[in-house]
């Protein structure tokens, strides 16, 4: 799906990135897990085109692409349904086929009975899944998320990766994840990149199966192993 290599990027005298390399297969959930301001997001950018990194090669195979940022970035003048056609213009859909695709994600994201909602209407937890929807609804090949489930409590949490889950087998993508929380990583991904260091490195790079994802013992060793990380690299940074 994607490859990149020895890739350097710099902001200013600042080196985020420096001979990184990072590839994903077609259909891999990826989670990159580090500490703040490592350089997680910047990996989303420049994979979305966002940020030209001063050297090194990316190589991407996919055609449609997806990004759910933090906050939910909804057009506040348009209901539910009107945000999630947003990316449906651009996809040569009809009306009838716009309205189709609405029609068979509102029941998916627990939104039935709110498409006439404006944003202003919604909860937090809500607005979040119309960005979720939106951005599945152009079936994309690639989807990034930077952190999109930050601010809602745990029991939203569980829920919102329940919905993401559930929209993955409604269409299956590429999916990269960042997130500071350690059990979305271990609850939704396929590998678990750890990133630490600055510039910034792959310390480890955990590769899940779904039955170690249920695995009591593999949650717990998979927990304390990342806790570790990060208090290591906590006290690396103060000396």
């Amino acid at each position: 799906m994607f490859h990149m290599e020895n890739v350097v990027l710099r902001y200013g005298d600042l080196t985020v990135l420096d001979q990184f390399n990072l590839c994903c297969e077609e259909r891999q959930f990826i989670c990159l897990f580090g500490p703040s301001g490592v350089g997680k997001t910047s990996v989303l950018n420049i994979l979305a085109g966002i940020n030209k990194p001063q050297a090194g090669s990316i190589k991407a195979d996919y055609k449609r692409l997806a990004y759910v940022f933090q906050e939910p970035r909804l057009l506040p003048w348009l209901t539910v349904e009107q945000n999630l056609k947003v990316g449906l213009f651009n996809l040569g859909l009809n009306s009838r086929q716009r309205n189709q695709c609405v029609s068979n994600l509102l029941p998916l994201l627990g939104l039935s009975g709110f498409g006439g909602y404006y944003p202003g209407q919604l909860s937090g937890g809500m607005k979040q899944r119309v960005s979720l929807g939106r951005a599945f609804a152009i079936q994309p090949d690639l989807l990034l998320l930077d952190e999109p489930f930050t601010g809602l409590d745990e029991n939203l949490k569980t829920d919102m990766l329940d919905l993401l889950f559930s929209l993955g087998q409604w269409h299956a993508c590429t999916t990269v994840m960042v997130t500071h929380d350690i059990k979305e990583v271990i609850k939704i991904s396929d590998r678990i990149v750890v990133m630490a260091g600055r510039p910034c490195r792959i310390v480890q790079d955990i590769v899940t199966a779904p039955e170690q994802r249920r695995d009591p013992a593999f949650i717990r060793k998979t927990e304390a192993g990342l806790v570790d990380m990060l208090n290591l690299n906590k006290a690396c940074a103060v000396l």
